[in-house]
Order: C-alpha cells, then structure tokens, then sequence
C-alpha cells in the first residue's frame, strides 16, 4: 500500500440503521451506505466480530466474563467481607478495577458493574488483551465449567494482518479520550511515520443513547457534533494523502426501554440455593445459567418460561447465532428479554437506562450501519462483512 493513500475507518459505537436511514448523516465523506445485522449479545461481542470477521464461537468473544475452572479474577471475592455499603459503592468498585487493571496487566476492556464479588471465584474475564492491537485474539482459552482445557484459539484481526504485512497503522479505542482522539488522528497525518491505516473507535454516541433514547432531536445535535470531528479528520487526512478511503461503521443499534422486569426475585422465590443448586448471571438483556442438577434446571426453566418478557434460547438459536460453546462458558441456558424490556435490577445496574441493545438481531433497532466513501461490493449485510471491507480499503 503506497504511503500516498489512507485507509481511515471510524468506528462509532451504536450508531443504529434506523437511526441514520432517513437522514444525511456523514454523508458528505461517506456517501453509501448499508444495513448490517448484529451479533445477538453486546459490543464486547460485536466488536471482535468487526475487527475479525469471524463470528463470536469462532473468535471466542461473547460476553464480557464466562465462567470457568480457573478464574484469573478470583482474588476479587475478598471485597465481599467489607461491609456492602462499602464494597458496593460505585467510587470503590472504580478503584478496585483501576486496581485490578495494574495488578493483572489485563489491556483490554471490562467493568466490574454490580457483579456480586463471591461471583469472581467463578467467572473471569474474557478480554484480557487489547483487541485494539496485535495478538488481541490470541491464547484466550482456559478450563470451562465442565470440561477440561482445549488448545488455545488464535485468531487473527485486522490489526495483526496489518503487522504482518508492514503496513504502517495507528488506532484509538477506549482508553482514549473522545476530543484527544482526533486531535491525536490528525496530527498523525504530519511528520514521519504517517499511517497507511487508522481506525478511531469512540464510544461517545454508545454513552448518549443510553441516556436519550428515543429523543430524536437530541439524538441528531450529538449525530451532527461526532460528524463534524469525522469530517474535519477526513479534510486533514486529504489534505496530506494523495487518496483517503473512509469508512464509519457501527456495531449495534438501541432500543427504547420499554418496561422492565425483576428476574433476580422471580428465581430467588424458588427457594433454590444458588452456588449449590444453580448459578446465574444477570446481564441487562439476558439472563445465563448454569444448573448443578435437574430439579433446579426443570424449575427455572418452567417458572421464567411463564413470563411474558422473554424467551429461552434453544441450541438451534444459538448454533444460527454463532453463539454456541459445547463447554457452556457462556450459559447453559440463555433467557433473553423481548426487545425493550431489560432485567432490573441487574448485575449491570439498580435502574432502568432509557436505551439499551444487546436484544434479537432482528429487531429493527438492533441493526448496524456501514458507510463508505466508495461503492462496496459485494454489499456489506453483516457486521462481520466490515472485516473484509477494512481489509480492502488497507489493500490487504
């Protein structure tokens, strides 16, 4: 790839079909573009499929912690003696992951939310690599909950390609600022060194949406603030490249919140003791078990299937999903709300946001977009089709 031309991809977080389909949003630097359908689960899940192509029981990447034989987070459950209005705090839980991120030397994304601390002896994290950079999807196997170690998954990402090739790359993710990400973009385009790829990933319109869900006004003023920082970049990246091929894809959409129901509570009256007749792990939009014997299986099955909120997940739904594990890291059984209706109170949070994703890939709300300064084709129906497209605006 000549150092005269720029592959320069913008990764805006939750920037949903329905959101941008009726408008002119970036269409100025990205003119075409194409409806994705999602990964069933959350960006942790998605954005891997994007930066790989490959599909979450591929590259190994669903939730954001799976349980396991061998936590590396088990140390964790210690905070669980502290009195809960201490260790139960927001400011706390916030020290002890900054705390956490320095002693394990994780690089990549998690969050400590309201996971009960007792639950870390059990569940782990699965990005514990920077999936930003090379090597992100490499050796991340360990013991699942039934079965012993398999060999280590390696998959490659845009990133290593890019290494492996020598092509000059930059990239932003979360660990950077959303103002000092672009001032950082664009002065790479000066000087020596200058990339031939650049990915700028932001979360910013992700962190809005869940609180304006629904408020189409608002929704467009934020829309029109991260399009005018996109479409500067894309004037400074001209102004230096002789050709600048852009990109600005999304992982997911966001749904209204619609209701809410307390699925802690529903399991709880069953008078089932979790730990030795099941565990359980609450996520905004779905719930996953494991079960230590049948009568627990058969009784939370039947009582949450009564509910009108949601549904189990067969293995067929799974296996279509690209979400199956045959060692149940995941789940050995998924209970996913009906689009807009969330878990509350969850391990996520006490209340309800006023948007959420991480429901059916069919909903209409849960689409992606891709947007492109040139023609794709074939055309990119599926978010893991952003891989190839990345891969061809870098001339790999």
């Amino acid at each position: 790839m000549p150092q005269d031309r720029l592959a320069l991809v913008f990764f805006v977080d939750a920037v949903g079909w329905e959101i941008v389909r009726d408008g002119d949003f970036f269409s100025s630097v990205a003119p075409h573009r194409y409806r994705q359908r999602t990964v069933l689960g959350y960006s942790c899940a998605a954005q891997p499929t994007i930066l790989t192509g490959r599909m979450p029981s591929e590259h190994g990447h669903w939730g954001m912690y799976r349980r396991t034989s061998r936590s590396e987070m088990a140390s964790l459950r210690a905070f669980g003696m502290l009195p809960r209005a201490i260790s139960d705090h927001p400011r706390f839980r916030r020290q002890v992951l900054l705390w956490h991120r320095r002693r394990s030397g994780f690089s990549g994304y998690y969050h400590l939310y309201r996971i009960p601390w007792r639950l870390f002896a059990e569940f782990d994290a699965v990005e514990k690599r920077d999936i930003y950079a090379p090597g992100g999807f490499v050796a991340f196997d360990a013991p699942g909950p039934r079965k012993a170690p398999r060999a280590p998954i390696v998959v490659a990402s845009i990133f290593d390609l890019l290494a492996e090739r020598g092509i000059p790359w930059r990239s932003w993710s979360w660990k950077h600022g959303f103002d000092q990400s672009f001032a950082e973009l664009e002065a790479s385009f000066r000087g020596d060194g200058r990339p031939a790829f650049a990915l700028l990933y932001t979360a910013h319109i992700d962190g809005f949406l869940h609180g304006h869900a629904g408020d189409r006004e608002a929704i467009a003023r934020a829309l029109r603030m991260v399009e005018a920082k996109v479409v500067h970049a894309v004037e400074a990246a001209r102004a230096a490249y002789d050709r600048v091929d852009v990109v600005v894809l999304s992982d997911h959409g966001m749904a209204e919140t619609r209701g809410s129901h307390d699925l802690m509570r529903a399991v709880a009256r069953l008078g089932l003791a979790e730990g030795r007749d099941y565990l359980a792990f609450y996520d905004s939009t779905m719930a996953r078990f494991w079960f230590e014997n049948g009568g627990a299986e058969r009784r939370i099955r039947q009582a949450l299937g009564e509910l009108d909120c949601g549904d189990f997940l067969t293995d067929d739904d799974l296996r279509r999903e690209g979400i199956h594990f045959e060692d149940g890291r995941f789940g050995e059984a998924v209970f996913l709300m009906r689009p807009g209706g969330l878990i509350v109170p969850s391990y996520m949070g006490r209340t309800a946001p006023r948007g959420m994703h991480g429901f059916t890939p069919e909903h209409p709300d849960s689409y992606a977009v891709l947007m492109a300064s040139s023609e794709v084709s074939p055309e990119p129906s599926h978010i893991r089709d952003s891989f190839a497209v990345m891969r061809k605006a870098a001339g790999l």
